[in-house]
């Protein structure tokens, strides 16, 4: 007798369950302290509307200090405390995947439970692609605006790019140093992969093993590399291309998920294949991820949740916080 997802999966409950535990666990992201799970989110992603105010203490004016004095009559005017708000956007998304009962017979092999077995992959990359849509977002606006959390040595002329134009150690320090009192929590470097060459070439990259999975991790200078082609490539006014390359402190990213109304349901269409029968597996995900310091404008939405293609439009985000309290930056090189 065959075991079908139908057999395992029938407690939508029981799966449900089973996704949210293992969902983000392995996401590098996650698993480097980049993004954390924050209750404040976690709470707000059960349905507060689609964009939820989340209000924040702003710090202490440290421009000025009273001078004492032994006047009676000189009086001291206190200081206040301010909050601000930042919006962060609630995404509904789901997938579904399809296979025909035919399909099973004449593999002798069990697609569904394949496809089972991989969805949690699946949305861990599906969230590692949406951070980076966001990080792209708010690099295109800096580089607008005023340019402060990026450190840029490329050459517009990028076949013609020298040394000095390339990745180095002290370009990374000096992206490290735009992060000011958060540049001791940073814990992850996201590069193109034609950056990456670039650091093996030069050496720079060792290797440390992962207690859990047993996978050799890389990393540059104690931080966690992420190699991703999604990384932002500008191409060069003259020539070649320019890479972004993302730093990320603790926390950068806050991240909260509720379950949908229906997170899971398997279906099951007899009639289809002129009646072999077709099975389908629908996960849906309620997700709210929100990059720390930062507003969601809402400014280009076409559709009832964000795209990854919007999340990287730099006109959906503003700037709320001041820069070293933005626990993310970029290095520009070529």
């Amino acid at each position: 007798m065959t075991t079908r997802i139908s057999d395992i999966a029938f407690d939508n409950d029981v799966y449900a369950s089973y996704m949210q535990e293992d969902d983000p666990a392995r996401n590098a992201f996650i698993a480097s302290g980049a993004v954390v799970v924050d209750p404040i989110l976690t709470a707000r992603s059960a349905g507060m509307g689609e964009l939820t105010t989340i209000p924040f203490w702003k710090d202490l004016d440290n421009s000025s200090e009273n001078i004492s004095s032994d006047d009676p009559t000189a009086m001291a005017t206190p200081d206040k405390i301010d909050t601000g708000t930042m919006r962060a956007r609630n995404v509904h998304i789901n997938n579904l995947w399809e296979t025909t009962n035919l399909a099973a017979e004449i593999s002798a092999t069990e697609p569904m439970v394949q496809i089972q077995s991989r969805t949690s992959n699946y949305w861990n990359n599906r969230l590692s692609i949406r951070i980076q849509g966001m990080q792209t977002g708010m690099f295109l606006e800096n580089e607008a605006g005023t340019g402060d959390m990026i450190v840029d040595v490329s050459t517009q002329d990028g076949d013609a790019a020298t040394a000095d134009n390339k990745w180095s150690f002290d370009t990374f320090v000096d992206g490290y140093a735009t992060m000011g009192e958060n540049a001791d929590k940073l814990r992850l470097l996201a590069v193109h992969p034609s950056v990456m060459a670039d650091m093996r070439k030069q050496n720079n990259i060792e290797y440390i093993q992962d207690s859990e999975t047993g996978l050799m991790l890389p990393t540059y200078n104690g931080l966690r590399v992420v190699e991703d082609k999604r990384q932002p490539v500008i191409s060069g006014t003259t020539s070649g291309f320019r890479y972004v390359s993302t730093i990320y402190a603790a926390g950068a990213f806050g991240f909260g998920q509720a379950l949908s109304k229906r997170p899971v349901a398997v279906e099951y269409d007899e009639k289809a294949g002129n009646g072999a029968g077709i099975e389908t597996l629908a996960e849906r995900k309620q997700w709210l991820l929100h990059p720390g310091g930062y507003d969601w404008t809402e400014t280009v939405v076409a559709g009832l949740s964000p795209t990854v293609a919007e999340c990287a439009e730099p006109t959906n985000w503003s700037r709320k916080f001041l820069r070293e309290n933005v626990a993310l930056g970029w290095i520009v090189t070529n």
